[in-house]
């Protein structure tokens, strides 16, 4: 028992090599795909990033045959978290964050673009001399291993390689008119 004032002791284990961020990604990316094939779902997209001393990971999930819901959010959160403390891979505290991909999804898989073939996309790719350029145009399909972006009728080829983001574009909401309802305050 602890006394007013006194805090246990924390202790930092020097010998535990951090593990390079590429690496960490990696492993990560394997052990939350597996968890997430288990829960029936798949991994759209896995952004980490280290904020102060604190890890950040988001997950954007998605469900082959419905919508992913908050209640879904909440399960994989505790499953893959529940996994991930198990492994004890993330050397500092992290929070993790669960969430559908949204209308503006991540194309991040060559299966991804096939897909959503027909739909309106803005791709960031990379060129030559590294140069990145914004292309906004409808998925035309892949072919080996470039997509093919109808962009004014003409069509661009873009290897899967040089993606640096790419994104669902223009995708639109029902949303309500302006006008609040009047609450009945009897």
């Amino acid at each position: 028992m602890f006394g007013a004032g006194v805090a246990p002791f924390c202790f930092y284990d020097p010998f535990r090599a951090a593990v390079p961020a590429v690496e960490l990604d990696k492993r990560l990316e394997i052990i939350i795909t597996d968890e997430l094939d288990l829960l029936g779902f798949e991994l759209v997209k896995l952004e980490s990033s280290l904020t102060g001393r604190r890890r950040v990971l988001r997950l954007f999930v998605d469900h082959p045959e419905r919508d992913v819901g908050v209640d879904d959010c909440v399960r994989i959160s505790k499953a893959v978290g529940f996994v991930l403390d198990g492994e004890d891979i993330i050397a500092e505290p992290y929070n993790l964050e669960v969430s559908s991909p949204g209308m503006n999804r991540p194309l991040v898989k060559e299966d991804h673009f096939r897909r959503f073939e027909g739909k309106t996309a803005k791709v960031v790719a990379r060129g030559e001399g590294g140069a990145t350029r914004t292309l906004i145009g409808r998925i035309d399909g892949v072919d080996g291993s470039e997509i093919l972006l109808s962009i004014d009728g003409n069509e661009e080829r873009i290897p899967l390689g040089s993606i640096v983001k790419a994104n669902l574009h223009g995708e639109k909401w029902d949303v309500p008119s302006g006008k609040k309802r009047k609450r009945n305050r009897g």
